[in-house]
């Protein structure tokens, strides 16, 4: 699937047409160099690494690999917006990756991931747990109690404010504030989208936040963007070593894939490239590090059907 950005369009003018089979544009002395040949250019050479990348790869196939993997089952602790007071929301991304602990409970555990109360199916602010230690007091429970205070390992520091190691920072809710959710992990890596070799962040994506027996479509979904200097101040002439804001620099054709998940029965693939189902809770059909290869493939498998057979 080649790029969907039109750039053929004020104030770019890329009317690349690779029908006229212009491989090369070649500047001459004296001829002042238009804006539409810079672009020509990149097309020309996107032109043909799209031609090799076709052959190669199917679209949306890893190239290198980032792992994947599907969490049957995530527990989470739903909390208060507010804990003495100050909203938790000031401070809560500050918890990822943070150990903390249960006041009562002694259970220990790290937060992953979270969503808003805006984001919760129940609209609470809802921490995403990988559960480290159970009760050390007798009563063995593994998860966190309703109506506990949660203290963390590390401070917290937000604004001119900050939270003391060992001090509470969130009250879970009153009842039934732990649940299991699902959810769907890719790990940093390259895929092949758009005719281009797109770099994959690490990404966390919720399929059920509450419950487990998940059944969805994943895959990335695919945003073609334009950036300028005023979304990215970096794009501003640095040429003496630092941004000088009256000089703002070429803009840039951004892509960018993002898990998402749709219905089984949802087949809108617009900007959708799917690399795993789920369906009642089991995984299948992921693509998981395996290159994914095109023609190549088939011939392949045509050489080794002719040498070995079925």
């Amino acid at each position: 699937m080649p790029q969907e950005t039109n750039l053929n369009v004020a104030p770019y003018f890329d009317d690349f047409d690779a029908t006229k089979n212009y491989n090369k544009v070649l500047f001459k002395p004296a001829y002042p160099i238009q804006a539409r040949e810079l672009n020509n250019i990149q097309s020309v050479l996107q032109g043909q690494i799209e031609a090799m990348g076709d052959n190669l790869f199917k679209e949306g196939t890893v190239v290198i690999p980032g792992a994947q993997s599907y969490k049957p089952t995530f527990p989470c602790i739903q909390i208060q917006s507010e804990f003495l007071g100050v909203p938790v929301n000031l401070y809560i991304a500050d918890l990822v990756g943070k150990k903390i602990i249960g006041r009562t409970s002694g259970v220990t555990a790290r937060v992953v991931t979270y969503i808003t109360n805006q984001q919760s199916d129940n609209n609470n602010y809802t921490l995403y747990l990988n559960y480290e230690d159970s009760s050390d007091d007798g009563n063995s429970s593994e998860q966190f109690f309703d109506d506990e205070i949660l203290t963390t390992e590390a401070p917290l520091a937000f604004g001119s404010s900050f939270i003391a190691a060992g001090e509470g920072f969130a009250n879970t809710i009153a009842s039934d504030a732990a649940a299991t959710g699902t959810a769907f992990t890719q790990s940093a890596g390259i895929f092949y989208l758009r005719g281009n070799f797109v770099t994959v962040d690490n990404q966390i994506l919720i399929l059920d936040q509450y419950t487990q027996g998940s059944s969805y479509r994943i895959g990335f979904q695919v945003e073609e963007k334009i950036v300028t200097s005023d979304d990215d101040e970096s794009l501003y002439d640095n040429a003496s070593g630092f941004n000088n804001y009256t000089a703002p620099g070429a803009d840039r054709l951004q892509i960018t894939a993002t898990l998402a998940k749709k219905q089984l029965g949802d087949y809108d693939t617009q900007g959708f490239v799917q690399v795993a189902e789920i369906n009642n809770g089991q995984l299948k059909n992921a693509i998981n590090n395996s290159t994914r290869y095109n023609e190549l493939g088939n011939e392949l498998a045509k050489r080794t059907f002719d040498q070995s057979g079925h």
